[in-house]
């Protein structure tokens, strides 16, 4: 009786435009070995892809190996503490939201200490550009004069 590579089990993880692939198989000689794809969208059309097989023999140390990093990583993620995280807008949080009489005052303090407006735009969890309007509304900043086209 021929096996091929007989699957076990399968398992996907997407993390933005990368795709991990998890399947456990038994190969042809009956051995058994999990194989890790991860496919990466490079293109509209094209992928780039890698694997790696792990082979039961080596599964127990490979295993314990993984185990260790991973309480490591926790441990790190654990005494680090939480980073903020992005929004439903994305990367600005707080953009489009109406702005609190709190965050007007740690622009107002941040601008008159000298913080670059970068700085403060990830503080305040929005774009460089919502704070350059913001200030200009808190008339902290000139409203800059556009040149009008003769029509």
């Amino acid at each position: 009786m021929s096996i091929e590579n007989v699957s076990l089990f399968s398992g996907r993880v997407s993390v933005g435009r990368t795709t991990y692939f998890i399947d456990v198989r038994q190969a042809v000689n009956e051995r058994f070995y999990i194989s890790i794809t991860e496919s990466r969208r490079m293109s509209d059309t094209g992928f780039d892809q890698n694997r790696i097989f792990l082979f039961e023999e080596n599964l127990e140390e490979i295993g314990s190996m993984i185990s260790k990093a991973s309480e490591d990583l926790r441990l790190a993620v654990e005494k680090r503490g939480e980073l903020p995280q992005d929004g439903p807008s994305g990367k600005y949080e707080r953009s489009g939201k109406t702005w609190t009489e709190e965050e007007e005052e740690i622009l107002r303090d941040e601008f008159s200490k000298g913080t670059p407006q970068d700085e403060i735009a990830l503080k305040l969890r929005r774009s460089a550009y919502a704070i350059t309007l913001r200030l200009e509304k808190m008339e902290l900043i000139a409203v800059p004069k556009e040149d009008k086209a003769i029509v």
